[in-house]
This record gives C-alpha cells, sequence and structure tokens, in this order.
C-alpha cells in the first residue's frame, strides 16, 4: 500500500484587467500630482536650512533621507544677447534675445519651450552664465537672491549647468562617479562618513539605488552599463554633488522614450520640492510631463511670449482668442502658435504677426515684470530690506557683500594634491577595468615582436647583414610611433570631453588632470619590455647588457615622444582632424628619419625639422648603438660595396658624430616640450564665457553712490579727529 501525501498550496490569481487599469491609475497620479502637493507644504518649513559650508540638511539616522534647500531666486531684466553673423564686410549682427525679463524662484520648476532656433538654449545659458565669449554682446541685469551675481562663485558654486550629452566615464560605477565628485566638490571640513551619506542621499533622489553599483557603459557599446534614463540621471547627479541651489538642464530627455524622459522629469520635480531652484529647455513634451512644470517661459524668435503659472498658459492664450483644442496636448499646440511657417510668403507674414502679437501681449500684461516683482518681494521677505533689483544703493552694498559670499563658499572642494590624487586614482581605475585596452596593445606588441622575429631572426655579421639590420632599426622606429600615437589620440579625444564639463563646473584644475593622467599613462610602456627582449635576442643585436638596456631607453623615450604627439593633437584639434594629421605628421617625420633621405642631403631650409623629430633621435641613436665602437663586419669577394666596422656605416648615413646619450636626452626633452605644448593647448582649449554688460544708466548711478558714500565716510573721519 502506497500512502501519498497531498500538500496544498495556496496560488495567487493574476489580477483582471481593470484591476491592473486601476493600480495603474493610482501609482500615475500619485506619482504626478503628490510631489507638487508636498512641495507647496513643506515650502515654508525649509527655507531655513542652508549651513554655514555644505548647505546640506540630512538626518542623521537615515542614510538615504532627502536633502533640503534654500535656493536662490534669479531675476533678470531687458537681458539682450547679439551675435555677428556673416564675414567682413558683408557682416551683421543678429539679436539671439530681445529684452527678456522675468525670474526663476525656488521651490520652482519652470520650462524653457519653443521652436528650434527661437534662442531658448541661449537664454538658459545667459541665465547659467555660460554664454560662450565669441562675437557677441550680452547685456541686461541678472540678479542673484536681489544682488548682482558674482561670476565665477556663481557659476562653480551656486549653480549647476547639466548638457544634453552625457559626459561620463564608462568603466567606473554610478557610486564610484559620485563619490570622486563628492571628494573633489564638496568642503575639506567634511569627513567621509558625512561625504559618502549625503551621497547616498542624492543616489536614492535620483532613483538610482537600484544600479548604484552598476557601471555606467557606453551607449550601444562596450562595457555595457545603465539606460538611457539612468544615464541621464546620473550625468545630472554628478552636477547636484556639488550642492548648488539652482540647477539648470539643457533639454534633459532628448534620445529618451516617453516613459524613461518622463522618470527624469519626475526626478527634477523631486529636486524642486525640496528647495532648488530648476530650469531647464524642454522641446515638445508629453501632456504627463506638461502636467509636472509649475511654471512656463516661451519663447519664439528671441522674444519672450508667455512667463507664469504652467496651468494657466492655455487659459491666457484662450482669452487672447487662441483656444487649445480638446484632447490636445497643450505642449503641441504652444509649439503650433509659437513657430513660423515658412512653406510661403502669406504663412510666414501670419506666423510673424501672431508672434508679435503674442510678444506685446506680454509687454502689455508686464508678465515679465510681475515675475520680477514676486522674486523681489520673496527676497524681501526672506532677507529683509528694500527692493534690490530697483534701488542702487544696495547694489552698492551688494559689492561688500560680494567679500561675504566668497568667505561663504571658500574652502569648498579639494586641495591641488588632493584633486592630483584622486584624478589618478580615477584614471588608474578605468585603465585597470579596460580589458580591451589592455589587451589590444599587447597582442599588437607580440605579433609584431614574432613577425620581426621570424624574419630577422639570427642576423649575420656580413654585409647583408648590415642591410638587415638597419631595415629593423628603423621599422622598431615606426612601428613604436605609430602604436604609441594612435592609441593616444583615440584615448584623449574621448576624455576630453568629459574633462572640458568637469572643468567648466570647477571640480580640478588644468594641471593636476594633466600631470595625473601623464604618470598614469606610464604603466602602458611595461609591454615594450617584452617586445624589447624577444627582438633584440632573436634578431641577434649587438651582445652586452648595456647595449640592450641603452636599446630600451631608446624605445621607452621614443613611445612617450609619440604618446605626447598623439596628445598634443587630440588637444589642438577636433577628433577627426587629430586622427588624420597624426598618421601624416609622422609619415612627414619619417622622411626626415635618416633612412630615405640623408641628414646632409637635406635642404638647409628644412634642417631645422629633425630637431623635433623623434623617429630621427630614436633611429640615430639606435644605429650609434649598434654600430658604435670597434664593431667589425665580413666581406665577401666580388661585393661591389664593402663596409668593415661600424663606423664606416655610421658615416654612410651621417651619424657618425651622433652621441647615444644625447640623442636620449634631446628625445626625452622633446617629449616634455610636446607636451607642454599639449597642456597649453588644453588649457587654453576650455570653454570662457562672456561676461555680462550692465546697461550704462546703471553703471553710472552704482559709481556716483559709490562716490558719495566715501566721501560721507571720510567726512566722518575729519569730524572724528
Amino acid at each position: 500500500t502506497t500512502t501519498t501525501t497531498t500538500t496544498t498550496t495556496t496560488t495567487r490569481l493574476p489580477p483582471t484587467a481593470e484591476e491592473c487599469a486601476s493600480t495603474w491609475r493610482r501609482e500615475y497620479e500619485s506619482q504626478t500630482f503628490l510631489t507638487r502637493k508636498s512641495s507647496l507644504t513643506s515650502s515654508s518649513s525649509s527655507r531655513n536650512t542652508r549651513g554655514k559650508e555644505g548647505n546640506w540638511s540630512t538626518n542623521n539616522g537615515d542614510e538615504t533621507s532627502k536633502t533640503t534647500h534654500k535656493g536662490i531666486s534669479i531675476a533678470w531684466r531687458n537681458v539682450s544677447y547679439t551675435v555677428a553673423v556673416g564675414k567682413k564686410k558683408k557682416r551683421t549682427t543678429k539679436k539671439v534675445l530681445d529684452g527678456m525679463t522675468g525670474a526663476a524662484m525656488p521651490r520652482h520648476f519652470i520650462a524653457l519651450m519653443g521652436p528650434t532656433g527661437s534662442g531658448k538654449t541661449s537664454l538658459l545659458n545667459c541665465l547659467s552664465g555660460r554664454i560662450p565669449k565669441k562675437d557677441g554682446t550680452l547685456t541686461g541685469e541678472i540678479l542673484v537672491d536681489g544682488k548682482e551675481r558674482n561670476e565665477k562663485i556663481y557659476r562653480s558654486r551656486q549653480v549647476a549647468y547639466v548638457m544634453q550629452e552625457e559626459l561620463l566615464f564608462p568603466h567606473l560605477t554610478v557610486m564610484e562617479t559620485f563619490m570622486l565628485h563628492a571628494k573633489l566638490r564638496l568642503p575639506q571640513s567634511m569627513d567621509i562618513e558625512e561625504k559618502t551619506r549625503l551621497v547616498k542621499s542624492l543616489i536614492s533622489e535620483l532613483g538610482l539605488k537600484a544600479v548604484k553599483d552598476s557601471k555606467i557603459g557606453r551607449p550601444g557599446g562596450f562595457p555595457r552599463g545603465l539606460s538611457g534614463g539612468e544615464r541621464k540621471r546620473a550625468n545630472i547627479g554628478i552636477e547636484m554633488v556639488a550642492n548648488p541651489e539652482a540647477l539648470f538642464l539643457d533639454e534633459p530627455t532628448s534620445g529618451l522614450d516617453s516613459f524613461q524622459a518622463q522618470n527624469v522629469v519626475r526626478a527634477l520635480q523631486d529636486l524642486a520640492a525640496h528647495g532648488r531652484t530648476v530650469v531647464c529647455t524642454i522641446h515638445q513634451p508629453r501632456s504627463s510631463i506638461f502636467k509636472l512644470f509649475d511654471q512656463l517661459l516661451l519663447i519664439s524668435e528671441g522674444k519672450m511670449l508667455y512667463i507664469g503659472d504652467s496651468e494657466k498658459a492655455v487659459e491666457y492664450f484662450a482669452k487672447l482668442s487662441f483656444k487649445c483644442p480638446d484632447l490636445t496636448n497643450p505642449a503641441d499646440f504652444f509649439m503650433d502658435i509659437t513657430s513660423v511657417d515658412r512653406r510661403s510668403e502669406v504663412a510666414e507674414r501670419n506666423s510673424r504677426d501672431r508672434l508679435h502679437l503674442f510678444a506685446s501681449k506680454c509687454e502689455e500684461r508686464e508678465l515679465g515684470e510681475n515675475a520680477v516683482k514676486l522674486a523681489d518681494s520673496m527676497n524681501s521677505s526672506l532677507f529683509g530690506g528694500a527692493n534690490a533689483s530697483k534701488d542702487s544703493k544696495d547694489r552698492t552694498k551688494n559689492r561688500k557683500d560680494d567679500d561675504e559670499l566668497m568667505s561663504e563658499y571658500q574652502g569648498r572642494g579639494a586641495n591641488w594634491f588632493q584633486q592630483f590624487v584622486l584624478l589618478m586614482d580615477r584614471s588608474m581605475r578605468e585603465q585597470k577595468r579596460n580589458v580591451i585596452g589592455i589587451i589590444v596593445p599587447i597582442v599588437i606588441d607580440v605579433i609584431y615582436a614574432l613577425i620581426l622575429s621570424a624574419l630577422y631572426r639570427d642576423l649575420g655579421k656580413d654585409q647583408q647583414g648590415v642591410q638587415d639590420r638597419i631595415g629593423c632599426l628603423f621599422f622598431i622606429c615606426l612601428n613604436v610611433a605609430y602604436t604609441s600615437a594612435l592609441p593616444a589620440i583615440n584615448l584623449f579625444a574621448g576624455e576630453k570631453s568629459v574633462i572640458g564639463r568637469e572643468r567648466s563646473s570647477g571640480a580640478y584644475s588644468c594641471s593636476a588632470y594633466y600631470i595625473s593622467k601623464y604618470i598614469a599613462e606610464l604603466p602602458k610602456l611595461l609591454p615594450r619590455l617584452f617586445f624589447c627582449a624577444l627582438v633584440y635576442n632573436v634578431v641577434g643585436f649587438r651582445e652586452g647588457a648595456e647595449y640592450f638596456w641603452t636599446f630600451v631607453s631608446i624605445i621607452i623615450c621614443e613611445a612617450l615622444a609619440a604618446q605626447a604627439l598623439g596628445i598634443f593633437m587630440a588637444a589642438a584639434l577636433p577628433v577627426g582632424a587629430a586622427l588624420a594629421l597624426g598618421p601624416a605628421s609622422i609619415t612627414i617625420f619619417t622622411l626626415f628619419g635618416g633612412i630615405y633621405l640623408n641628414v646632409d642631403s637635406i635642404p638647409k631650409g628644412a634642417r631645422w625639422i629633425k630637431y623635433i623629430d623623434f623617429i630621427y633621435y630614436a633611429f640615430s641613436a639606435l644605429a650609434a648603438n649598434e654600430f658604435g665602437g670597434d664593431v667589425k663586419f665580413t666581406c665577401f669577394q666580388g661585393e661591389v660595396r664593402c663596409l668593415e666596422n661600424g663606423r664606416e656605416i655610421l658615416e654612410l648615413y651621417s651619424f657618425e658624430n651622433v652621441k647615444v646619450g644625447k640623442q636620449i636626452g634631446a628625445q626625452f626633452g622633446l617629449q616634455f616640450g610636446i607636451q607642454f605644448l599639449a597642456f597649453w593647448c588644453l588649457k587654453r582649449g576650455q570653454e570662457t564665457y562672456m561676461a555680462l554688460n550692465i546697461p550704462k544708466e546703471n553703471v553710472k548711478d552704482d559709481d556716483e553712490d559709490a562716490t558719495n558714500t566715501k566721501n560721507s565716510s571720510r567726512k566722518k573721519r575729519v569730524i572724528g579727529v
């Protein structure tokens, strides 16, 4: 008899379609509307959470507690940006921004919308202090908390700017990337535990907790890493690590599907809800994303058409007889009515008439002035005093406040040595995890070593051996030049844009990065030792340990010089031009290397080239090392030319006066010279930004007030005496 025991288990039935829809609706509504509600109810409780140095306020008992911020209000009046168009005689000016007035306030998420080429990105760059310093003029008035902004502190400490493109190191994890920037940018007085807690808080705030230990990766490449939306949020988080009070973003949803785009915008709304001022440009968002914005600024043809509550925008245009059709996304409707239709002259004229109407109504109803007044009233209630944007005496006082602001932000970030150590650690991590970057150069060196060993093994001491030795030495010089310069171009060109972004945010100095990168690249020379050992012994070059190590020294110095040339090309030129000119320059150096053209045969006007030719230094030094001294070669009967000793061989190539040590020293000095030029190009190539020109009448009033203040203080001193 067999007894069977049956265990009864409870299985969960799949939910019905109605239940799934109900659950999704509840989640959607809570995610969309609760954040805005919480931001409104908590606005009064977190205004004064700004600390002396960090501005962070967290619950020490909870590592992932959200941060609260004071935020800053940014008001601008009559901001205009004009650029030069055309060349020389046909040069004209174009107004990119025309008399923009408005404000962005803490706990508000403002969207800059408009058609392509409307000027929204230029306005974003203007407000963030990142208008490129080119042929153009920027005028107007921009106040931060009712005071004139300090350009340097404002750009590097008070605000963060997130570019449209995600520029990240692919082999670092999210946590490592955030911690690196926390150590670079946060105050030195904060201990590592506090910085770690704050980074975890930010990761939680951005919804990246599940992927904090994942590599960032490359989109569509190797290594695989974060998804598109996660990369966007990581890109935002890197700038938020510095704990700015305002955040500017250029098209944060570009390249994402609608779901990932909504997740990114929700994360931004959450950042605004906890005290920050958030401003972004966005191009035609879906309706659920549009509802997440508190404020809306519409711009077209450089003119402001609307600024105010996003919820009231549809009603505002309806009063102007432009009613949004039912079941239509308001963002699509706004794009339709603010775009210029250039399909025909009549359509274009009608479009411009419509834009002129919107701009005139915006000015007539003083929408921009109302926003500025609201920001002024907020500043007055928070900081006390009269309206700073209208009172010129307050501007004079604000100049003294710059010293206080400077003292508040001084001491932030790592010093030079700390930057060097942190950047060195990042470079070493990147190299160690870049398996392809490690294996491929080793494989190439092994392949070339095996080819040379097979072709030139056991060279004799006869005249044929002389020719083979010369050919092998010159091929080694060419191999080292190409395999050192081209990888350096590829590597550095990929990092240059990342370095530019990080340096523009004030993360570290150019010298700290460059020196750390130079030292971190030195371990890549180790495979050259294997190459030299295999080739030198199998081919049968000159016997003796001193000659072998001299051979190694020459190859290492040439590799350093070629690598420096590659870095210089990448730093001075765009990627495509560097990849094209790099091999071309090596080819030119090959012509003056000493084998294709005798050194004494070079025209006088071009002889200077050999002094900057690392191939010439390497080949002449290798030849002197191989054939210098008392080296004998045999000759067979009937040979036309017989080179019996090394001196005759060196005289044939005009290398009889070459000193090996001198050539090595010259090559070593040459690579330092090229490295200095590369550093100068990198430093000079950093984007510089245009300063805001305050209208002359304002400057005149400020100067008069300052003069009156000085005179009154002198009178007081006289009375005191």
